[in-house]
């Protein structure tokens, strides 16, 4: 048996599903000022020639 009573574990529960939230939010938005976001890729120079083995590393359909 527990040494918690049911309210203890409720309360327990509850701390930790917050704490569980805000881990889940920050491994989302840990870096995501970085992202690539449509719009403000990198507009390559005219004159260079197109990449003959595009990279898709990391991309998903």
């Amino acid at each position: 048996m527990s040494g918690l009573d049911p309210s203890q574990i409720v309360d327990l529960v509850d701390i930790l599903v917050i704490l569980a939230g805000i881990g889940i939010l920050w491994a989302v938005y840990y870096g995501s000022d970085r992202a690539e976001l449509p719009g403000t890729a990198l507009i390559p120079a005219p004159g260079e020639p197109d990449d003959a083995v595009p990279d898709t590393t990391g991309r998903t359909l």
